[in-house]
């Protein structure tokens, strides 16, 4: 399955034939944005900057997993939703995103979620991207909607999530609707609550290295991948689709000592009427 991926404004600049190392860039283009800071720019430089300083770590979020994941009901403070990478990438399916809406008759899908840590306040800073470009110069920067989620104690997720700021229109681009917005962030939440949990989640490796990693589960495809940049996991691949089958679910727990942590853990799908599946004759479908 193919994922889209976060555009960073480095990589068009390049495009456009501006050249430049990640610290110089970033340093020119955050004095850039901070001449006008509301426009959410100097946001969206910050988290592009450590995504690129942490080799850019990504989740593939599989379509299966992605409604499991923004139903959950989290009712916890939002203090303990923490990155698990300095900066992550959340890239969605180009097939059968759910994460799709109608725009002025067409439809519009998120494709990527870029999250880093906010330096001027306890926050989570998420870049939302649809694909959308302004020209600025010779070249095509990516414009990501820009949302930024509180960590305050005593404030749950599910407080910060119903206080997120109504979006003023986006000046011609997609305007996402807010319920959107909301699966957005409930999806970043509970992506970053996940619980390392195989059957969940696995590392991605190298295309050529898929089958003998699948085979063996061996450390030194995910070595080789990360050795070539690509540092990356799957969410989801593995979740069931098949007919009579009942998906496992995912469920908010609290585990370590005292109960103080919180994990989000599936819990095992099963048979739905095993009764009938077995009266399927095991010669069926040109056996003998």
């Amino acid at each position: 399955m193919d994922f889209h991926t976060y555009p960073i404004t480095r990589d068009a600049a390049k495009k456009g034939g501006r050249i430049e190392e990640p610290d110089e860039f970033y340093r020119a283009a955050l004095a850039h944005a901070a001449k006008n800071p509301a426009g959410g720019m100097v946001s969206q430089m910050i988290a592009e900057q450590a995504w690129e300083q942490a080799q850019r770590p990504y989740y593939n979020v599989w379509p299966t997993i992605v409604p499991m994941l923004t139903r959950l009901n989290l009712d916890m403070d939002s203090t303990l939703v923490q990155l698990p990478t300095p900066a992550l990438c959340v890239r969605l399916p180009k097939r059968d995103n759910p994460l799709t809406f109608d725009w002025e008759g067409k439809p519009a899908q998120i494709q990527s979620i870029l999250m880093g840590e906010s330096k001027q306040t306890d926050a989570i800073l998420m870049m939302i991207d649809l694909g959308e470009t302004r020209t600025t110069g010779k070249f095509q920067v990516p414009v990501g909607s820009y949302c930024n989620f509180p960590r305050q104690a005593g404030l749950t997720v599910e407080q910060a999530v119903a206080a997120l700021p109504r979006r003023p229109s986006n000046n011609g681009l997609i305007d996402i609707p807010e319920a959107i917005v909301s699966d957005c962030v409930r999806l970043c939440c509970s992506l970053c609550l996940l619980d390392n949990d195989p059957s969940v989640i696995e590392p991605d490796v190298l295309s050529k290295d898929r089958d003998k990693f699948e085979e063996t589960g061996d450390q030194k495809y995910v070595d080789k991948a990360h050795r070539r940049g690509k540092i990356g996991w799957n969410v989801g691949r593995h979740i069931e689709v098949a007919p009579h089958y009942r998906r496992p679910h995912l469920m908010l727990a609290w585990t370590g000592t005292g109960r103080a942590v919180p994990k989000i853990v599936p819990r095992k799908g099963s048979v739905v009427h095993r009764e009938l599946v077995e009266k399927v004759p095991s010669g069926f479908g040109g056996g003998g």
